[in-house]
């Protein structure tokens, strides 16, 4: 048997594409391979398991490529798919601008997947990995075994290796002399090396993060940061993280300051109405004790009274409040980033996401040279590329 279209990867950009290819014309012979048993893998831990499915916000400095990205913005410019997630039976609802399934549940986005695919009668090959993709007298030949007049990847890219993104798309496109640009871990944690970061793991607050490289600050964002033994993290922290392994691997200082403060001018003069208790204490009532108890360490007053310490050293630790600065000296690896900075350049690609090397090869979603930031941007790209790719396929 000859496809019409095979699509490899039945992740969140895979299941539309087949899904979405299939709905517009269903005269055509489509195939779906997945690595795994099951469908939407990495889908299914999205949004901490409640499957964040996009942002009703369209900005375009939420997404980044090293490739020229201006002729495919326009894939951006429409919700539709969230009318088409509807239609196949995922009812969807808001927080603020995110977009979730109604059941708070991703499991129940992969579900409804599955059985749509199953009604619309897209065939599914489970456990099936592709170790060879070539072209031959017009016909692309997968495994020597599946033939297809188009193929799609949609494999994703090397963020959580453990759903089955292992970044085989990559080597597939390279094949057909496809660029590749610089892959990193994006969206993840920073490691730091803090003296006291140990003491303040597990803690949680709202602030303000900055990045500095260089002494320059270049970008913040307000929200909840996070500490561990090594790191920090959070979704303000994840938007910052992006071009940080390029600053370290030019040996570039990179630090970042928290504003724990942020908002609150008067912490000087609110500590010095506590005279009698240790600054530590003092602190406390304003941040979170762990925090309070490692800057009362850092400047050496851990076991004095505010009444005790002269207004130059109180101005210093008010000044740490605003700018509690953490040096950073790594990030997380593949295995905790949310998602892939870098791929297949989009510069050989058509505004419909072809190859220009090669008829009949698209690519979609994560595999391709573009990231976004936290906040359901990355999958709002995933869906409407699947959506562009079909679309087109469609007609053809």
């Amino acid at each position: 048997m000859i496809y019409d279209v095979v699509i490899i990867g039945a992740g969140a950009s895979g299941l539309v594409c087949a899904s979405y290819l299939k709905d517009s014309s269903n005269d055509k012979n489509v195939l779906l391979l997945e690595k795994n048993n099951v469908v939407g893998k990495k889908l299914s831990i999205t949004g901490n398991g409640r499957c964040n499915l996009g942002n009703v916000s369209l900005l375009m400095k939420n997404y980044h490529s090293s490739s020229n990205f201006d002729n495919f913005k326009s894939i951006l410019e429409n919700n539709d798919y969230i009318n088409y997630l509807e239609k196949i039976g995922i009812l969807t609802t808001k927080l603020d601008d995110k977009i979730y399934p109604y059941s708070m549940q991703a499991i129940s986005v992969c579900k409804s997947f599955e059985r749509h695919l199953s009604e619309i009668g897209v065939d599914i090959k489970y456990n099936y990995e592709v170790f060879s993709l070539n072209k031959q007298d017009n016909l692309f030949i997968i495994n020597n075994d599946i033939k297809s007049k188009n193929v799609v990847v949609a494999t994703g890219g090397l963020s959580y290796p453990n759903t089955g993104s292992t970044g085989d798309g990559y080597d597939m496109l390279k094949y057909f002399n496809h660029k590749i640009t610089d892959l990193n871990p994006s969206l993840v944690s920073l490691k730091t090396n803090y003296k006291y970061i140990k003491d303040i793991q597990g803690v949680r607050v709202n602030a303000n993060a900055m990045l500095f490289v260089n002494d320059k600050k270049l970008k913040e964002e307000y929200g909840q940061v996070q500490f561990t033994k090594d790191s920090v993290s959070g979704i303000c922290v994840f938007n910052l993280s992006r071009n940080v392994p390029l600053y370290l691997s030019q040996n570039k200082k990179v630090v970042i300051k928290i504003d724990l403060m942020s908002g609150y001018s008067d912490a000087l003069k609110y500590i010095s109405g506590f005279k009698n208790y240790k600054l530590q204490d003092a602190l406390a009532c304003m941040i979170n004790n762990k925090i309070a108890q490692v800057i009362s360490k850092e400047y050496k007053l851990f076991d004095k009274k505010v009444k005790d310490i002269d207004e130059k050293e109180l101005i210093s630790v008010v000044n740490k409040l605003h700018n509690f600065e953490l040096k950073i000296i790594g990030v997380g690896d593949f295995k905790t980033a949310q998602i892939t900075s870098g791929g297949a350049s989009l510069d050989e690609f058509t505004n419909d996401l072809e190859s220009k090397k090669t008829n009949g090869l698209y690519a979609i979603g994560e595999v391709l040279d573009i990231d976004a930031d936290c906040g359901g941007f990355n999958l709002r790209w995933a869906f409407q590329s699947a959506i562009k790719v079909a679309t087109y396929l469609s007609k053809k």
